[in-house]
């Protein structure tokens, strides 16, 4: 499985399949954009921990479309960064672990879930992974499809693996916030993100 945005870089390369993924409509929790608050938007520069390049073309898809400015995005240290947010200095993504533990001031930060971000402005949801293969390597979706279902049947395995978080959270991060079964709306969200991307040379 890969990000969603280098199934659409490579697919010269790649075959991509569209049955299952890693999905979210309304919340995604695990992907912020802090906005400072104290500052001007939208900003020149973002700091964002390595996380998804998919996230990171998203976040100035969904700043362009507020502003008509494109930022510059830049890899950094999650300890940077989180000492910055405790400083209330700029603004930044953080992803996965450190979005789920981190901590702000709301009087410093606006902070946006992408993909809560993206419904709002597009009424869809959004795929931030897939499955792909070589071109030479022609996979039946069959196999992603049970794989899923295995994932499924041990959730509660998963979720116990996890130490520094509850298991409420998780559960619910996994369960609801989350979905893998790629519907039509996704499908819809994943063609515009493509589109708005090529039109916005970030490809």
């Amino acid at each position: 499985m890969i990000s969603s945005i280098e199934c659409i870089r490579n697919d010269h390369v790649l075959n991509t399949y569209y049955g299952t993924g890693v999905c979210a409509r309304e919340k995604v929790r695990s992907i912020l954009f802090f906005k400072n608050k104290r500052e001007n938007f939208p900003p020149k520069q973002i700091l964002t921990d390595n996380g998804s390049k998919t996230s990171v073309a998203l976040v100035r898809v969904l700043i362009y479309e507020e502003s008509g400015l494109i930022p510059y995005v830049e890899p950094t240290d999650s300890k940077l960064i989180q000492e910055k947010i405790s400083n209330g200095i700029g603004s930044h993504m953080l992803f996965g672990d450190n979005a789920l533990l981190a901590k702000w001031n709301p009087e410093f930060y606006e902070v946006k879930d992408l993909a809560q971000w993206w419904n709002e402005l597009t009424g869809l949801g959004f795929i931030f992974a897939l499955w792909a293969s070589k071109k030479s390597l022609k996979l039946d979706d069959l196999i992603f499809i049970q794989s899923l279902e295995y994932g499924v049947s041990h959730i509660e395995e998963i979720i116990s693996h996890e130490s520094r978080l509850s298991s409420a959270l998780v559960r619910e991060y996994l369960t609801k916030e989350l979905h893998y079964k790629i519907t039509e709306e996704d499908q819809k969200g994943f063609l515009l993100f493509r589109e708005k991307c090529s039109q916005l040379n970030l490809l």
